[in-house]
């Protein structure tokens, strides 16, 4: 976790995920994902006319987002 809500987590094989069947021709895969939490009206420091500042107050902390994880998806941060 940073200061601004983003995450990132590894998975070393897909077919650690549920549903996911291994298949020899394309073999083992490793995935690295990145998440950004937000909210709305984030989107105007990064539309392409009128860009604006957003606030500190509206940027995700990290235990903003930690708390979101662990409320909205049972999962535990550590």
């Amino acid at each position: 976790f940073d200061n601004f809500g983003n995450y990132s987590f590894g998975i070393r094989e897909h077919i650690d995920i549920p549903g996911v069947k291994y298949d020899p021709q394309i073999g083992i895969l490793g995935l690295g994902i990145s998440i950004t939490l937000t909210r709305p009206g984030y989107g105007i420091r990064t539309r392409s006319k009128h860009k604006a500042r957003v606030g500190k107050s509206h940027i995700i902390k990290s235990q903003e987002a930690k708390d979101y994880l662990a409320k909205e998806f049972g999962v535990t941060v550590t």
